[in-house]
């Protein structure tokens, strides 16, 4: 099996890039993370660096040593609390990144079997033979609305509390990440979206769709891209995504 990945990662509006994307590919085999640095929380773009490069090096070094427990559910819960305590770690040393802190989604999947992973709103769209099949529930405010029936699902992207998170990494209130597991073997035509909330602010989950089943990733990526540039505002958010895609 073979999965083909693209990603992008841009400063957009702002005056620096807080995202951060990291992945690592094997034959048959993934981890895709993708972190986003709350803006208002002074170094928060070397707390969304320290954890996605933490997380891929976890996988990395139990793929190595123990490839059949590498995408398993309890280890990849241990490489976001690995990356929660180098977060930790890394403030305690450098204080004036105190309050610095940062979104999570991670794919890890050796083809057989997928665990999903995620803190904030940096959501995971999964597709099943280019069919969009599922999306991770985003940790904020804005959701809680949806979940309490006050706005409909796709009202996340204009609801004033969007940005308002209810779970983060890196912070002194950490809970363990949301996993997603999919006991089914991957085949062509599946594969994953990776984004942060910069990227699907504004480009919607049936584009997504879209671009998706009808390109390879870089060339989907592309066009997405286009969407959201055509839409964005002055001064928007980071953007950052990875797309993933069996091919063979």
């Amino acid at each position: 099996m073979k999965i083909a990945t693209s990603s992008i990662c841009k400063q957009g509006g702002r005056e620096y890039n807080q995202d951060f994307v990291a992945t690592c590919i094997h034959e048959g085999a993934a981890c895709l993370t993708v972190c986003d640095g709350l803006g208002s929380y002074f170094g928060s773009e070397v707390a969304s660096q320290l954890c996605a490069t933490k997380i891929v090096t976890a996988f990395e070094q139990n793929w190595t040593q123990d490839p059949a427990r590498a995408c398993a559910p309890e280890v990849v819960q241990s490489y976001v609390q690995a990356a929660h305590n180098y977060v930790l770690d890394f403030k305690e040393q450098n204080p004036q990144l105190k309050s610095s802190c940062t979104t999570v989604a991670c794919v890890a999947t050796d083809g057989a079997s997928t665990v999903l992973a995620h803190i904030g709103d940096t959501r995971i769209y999964v597709f099943r033979a280019g069919k969009l099949a599922f999306v991770t529930r985003d940790h904020s405010l804005a959701q809680v609305a949806v979940d309490m029936g006050q706005i409909a699902q796709k009202d996340v992207r204009v609801h004033k509390d969007q940005n308002k998170l209810t779970r983060v990494l890196g912070s002194d209130y950490y809970t363990a990440p949301d996993c997603e597991i999919i006991n089914q073997p991957l085949e062509v035509g599946d594969g994953f979206i990776v984004c942060t909330d910069g990227f699907w602010e504004y480009v919607f989950d049936e584009e997504m769709e879209a671009e998706f089943a009808a390109n390879p990733p870089e060339a989907a990526l592309a066009k997405m891209e286009l969407r959201l540039l055509s839409r964005i505002r002055q001064f928007n958010d980071n953007y950052s995504a990875i797309v993933a895609k069996v091919v063979e």
